[in-house]
């Protein structure tokens, strides 16, 4: 059947010389039967010694020479798949979606063998019709793209080759026909899994009775996949199994707003293009300058770590949230509508508390539903698009204490579109616009108006006002975005804005409201080689923030340049220049405070990453108009032995000095400059070293060990303790100086301040300590085995040890042997999932 199948040869070079033929010769081919698609490679190479077959993870960038299959089953143009196999058969597939753009964390179950021989490599890829969604007719037209990639030339090769100057994937890719009779498969897959995990976690403080040291739990669940139709696949799961196998790196975080860690579930993690895309349509590149754009659905919300805090003398909280069950629907009709569902629910959440050996349980999460839908439709031939998505977070508030914590209900809904405003799609505007509506108890909702996202309480803010006795909370956010997609000379221009009332935090990730914004970038990308250099990029931008009050909180400029030579070393450079403006944050709920101007420089430079050994190094300086400074450098170390290992260091060491670094709040009726309040800050000397270190074994493409470590120092002397003197200003009354006084209880760790010394009006306050020293050792080793497709194996070890003595003293040999040397949790975990599908 192949001698008889049609060769496709026909392949130009991308890189490194555009336009050109490739250097070696490729011929595809294609056949299909009433269950799958086959491909077969034969890919020839006058050197074929020196191909390259470096053996990675499944979904990593093997490094190695590979072919790379791209489809458009739906041929709408906008949508497909991808899928690679490299010369040592490591897999990587991903879903296309907004013309451009691969999300590789969809996984399909298909098969592929490769052979290497004196005269190249062969592929050949069986991929079943049940993992590739297309409408049924008697003749199709699927849209097809093949690159080939030959790593000791760097050089990659298309089928329809694509100008870099250029972009678009699935809208430029040829038509392949003759599909005759072919009918879709309806997808049917379960995924049983079975989990033991035994937890070796030191006790905090002696006598607790719910830690003797180690503690054993056993769990079993069914996942399933149906094919509701050829093009709609329902997502099922039973009692299921979240846990994620790499850990999330340690971080010290002195804002007032969370942080962000990206999702790593694989339940959550299929259809994210569909779910994930609000506002992101038509336009390749969105920026964002100080951009407090929401996003509206994030995922590691559902099964969150419990929000409500249990007190007694012992305390045993859950360490997530239960899902009870969880269904998707997700897909794409063949009237050209993309759909998403989904609906969660967890259960209450009780933790165990001990108090003078009186034993006791206390909610800390209530019984919740979450639930997200999503439609959009591309229109006109992909030359415009639009879309809604909404999302509903409800829960079963029947006892006080989550009542007074948490809303009832939270709503967000939104549209999002996209128009190309010129015939040869060069020129498209994007915008969105959502709105939200939260309720609950007067305490509930003053909480929310009271939390960082908006201070409802700030005294010089006219735009909010602090209601105590309000039971609901609504606001909006809008955003529409100018973007030329193609082209030497490129722009995006943006304007943006989020209203005080505006909250997405139950089901999204918002930080700052009442704040608008507005930029401009031009972008220069010269990618034809020169005697040098292989490509240049610069861009400038410029870009203001402001409040509700038509305050500006930011005003700054913005430029970077970077460049790759000939031999692929690169260099880049990045400036940043900010004017004066004001803070309505610096004070947390207090009044307005100065943003002074700000400069900040840096640069890297990479080697060759093909290379057996290569590294980057970067540095960063900043200083500002305060007094404030920040000096940074990292190196990260790639080094690869042999084609089965390969190992990651890098260091990195950051120092820095804030002028006014928030320390507390004390309300006080004799601050009349200050509207009635003590805004308390200090100045803060830090020092942070880290060493994230990655070491991946290979054993076989189907078989690997992954370690990660993290060993992290970090340290915060506070220097000076002052309040704010003036509002818009960082004038500040140190402490100690004049008639006011400060005195340190080394017992207690406690600093009392008198504004006014002990004659004065104003009464003393106290408030801790707030030096720290944070020692932090993660490690986490991951043996995955694949014993067939869909099908794997897990062993997981995860240690962690923390250790936080001698706050406020930075000394590196002292802290690395008390970081090694303190007290460590373990948790060993295996898991097995069988695949049972067709």
């Amino acid at each position: 059947m192949w001698a008889a199948a049609e060769v496709l040869s026909d392949f130009t070079q991308v890189d490194p010389d555009e336009g050109q033929p490739a250097t070696e010769r490729t011929e595809i081919r294609i056949l299909y039967d009433d269950t799958a698609l086959y491909v077969g490679a034969r890919l020839f190479d006058r050197q074929a010694t020196k191909i390259s077959r470096r053996l990675a993870t499944r979904d990593a960038d093997g490094d190695a020479d590979r072919i790379v299959v791209y489809l458009d089953p739906m041929h709408d143009r906008r949508t497909g798949a991808m899928f690679q196999v490299t010369a040592s058969n490591v897999q990587s597939d991903g879903v296309l979606y907004n013309d451009t753009w691969t999300d590789t964390s969809w996984d399909a179950v298909w098969q592929s063998r490769v052979t290497v021989d004196a005269e190249g490599w062969s592929a050949e890829m069986r991929i079943p019709l049940s993992q590739l969604r297309f409408t049924g007719a008697d003749r199709q037209t699927w849209g097809l793209n093949i690159a080939r990639f030959i790593r000791r030339n760097n050089e990659t090769s298309w089928l329809q080759m694509v100008p870099k100057s250029e972009t678009g994937l699935v809208s430029r890719m040829v038509d392949l026909s003759g599909f005759d009779g072919l009918k879709p498969a309806r997808r049917l897959e379960l995924l049983p899994y079975s989990a033991g995990r035994t937890e070796f976690i030191t006790p905090q403080r002696s006598g607790d009775p719910f830690n003797d040291g180690s503690r054993t739990f056993g769990s079993a669940g069914l996942d399933m996949k149906w094919g509701l139709t050829s093009n709609l696949t329902v997502d099922a799961t039973v009692n299921p199994d979240f846990g994620q196998v790499e850990v999330d790196p340690a971080v010290v975080n002195l804002s007032a707003f969370e942080t962000f860690f990206p999702e790593k579930r694989a339940f959550f993690l299929e259809g994210a293009q569909i779910l994930g895309n609000f506002g992101r349509l038509g336009a390749n590149d969105f920026w964002g300058f100080n951009n407090s754009d929401p996003q509206l659905f994030y995922s590691r919300r559902i099964g969150r770590s419990p929000q409500l805090q249990a007190s007694g003398d012992f305390v045993d909280p859950p360490r997530a949230t239960t899902i009870l069950g969880a269904a998707k629907l997700t897909g794409k009709t063949s009237g050209g509508w993309s759909l998403g569902l989904l609906e969660a629910v967890t259960s209450e959440e009780m933790a165990r508390t001990s108090t003078s050996l009186v034993d006791g349980r206390a909610l800390v999460e209530p019984f919740t539903n979450y639930a997200v839908a999503r439609v959009q439709r591309d229109i006109r031939g992909g030359r415009a698009g639009a879309g809604f998505l909404t999302t509903a977070v409800t829960r079963r508030l029947d006892r006080p204490v989550a009542r007074n914590a948490l809303a009832a209900g939270s709503y967000v809904f939104g549209g999002d579109g996209y128009v190309f405003i010129d015939k040869d799609k060069e020129w498209v505007i994007t915008g969105d616009l959502a709105g939200s509506h939260v309720n609950g108890s007067h305490e509930a909702i003053t909480q929310l108006q009271r939390a960082p996202q908006r201070y409802y309480q700030r005294p010089d803010a006219p735009q909010v006002h602090l209601d105590p006795t309000a039971t609901t909370m609504s606001g909006f956010t809008g955003r529409v975005n100018l973007n030329r997609n193609t082209g030497l000379l490129r722009v995006n221009a943006a304007l943006w804005g989020v209203s005080p009332g505006f909250e997405s935090n139950d089901l999204g990730f918002h930080t700052t409201g009442d704040r608008a914004g507005m930029h401009v970038v031009g972008i220069w990308r010269n990618v034809t080689p020169g005697k040098i250099l292989r490509s240049r990029n610069l861009w400038v931008s410029k870009f203001y923030t402001w409040n509700f009050n038509r305050e500006i909180q930011s005003d700054a400029l913005m430029s970077n340049f970077n460049a790759t030579f000939l031999n692929y070393w690169n260099i880049g450079a990045t400036g940043f220049f900010g004017r004066r403006g004001l803070d309505d944050r610096l004070t947390r709920g207090g009044p307005l405070a100065e943003n002074a101007a700000e400069r900040n420089v840096n640069w890297s430079i990479g080697s060759d990453g093909r290379k057996a050994l290569s590294f980057d190094i970067g540095n960063s300086y900043g200083w500002n108009a305060a007094g404030g400074w920040n000096h940074g450098l990292n190196v990260n170390v790639n080094i690869k032995p042999a084609d089965r290992i390969s190992l990651s260091v890098g260091p990195e060491w950051t120092r820095s000095y804030g002028f006014a670094q928030y320390v507390q709040s004390v309300d006080d009726p004799t601050a009349t400059n200050t509207f009635g309040g003590r805004y308390v800050f200090s100045g803060i000397d830090q020092w942070q070293l880290a060493m994230t270190t990655r070491a991946n074994v290979i054993f076989t493409p189907h078989m690997s060990l992954q370690v990660f470590m993290q060993p992290l120092l970090a340290t915060g002397d506070y220097k000076g303790f002052k309040e704010l003197a003036q509002p818009r200003t960082l004038n500040f009354l140190e402490y100690g100086q004049g008639p006011s006084t400060l005195a340190f209880d080394p017992l207690s760790h406690t600093y009392t301040a008198d504004p006014d010394g002990t004659a004065g009006a104003a009464p003393p306050f106290t408030f801790g300590n707030p030096d720290y020293n944070f020692k932090s050792l993660r490690v986490n080793a991951v043996f995955r085995w694949e014993m067939r497709p869909g099908s794997n194996f897990y062993a997981v070890w995860t240690r962690q040890q923390q250790d936080f003595s001698d706050p406020g003293v930075f000394s590196p040999g002292h802290d690395i042997r008390s970081m090694f040397g303190a007290p460590g949790d373990d948790v060993i975990l295996f898991k097995i999932a069988y695949w049972i599908g067709r």
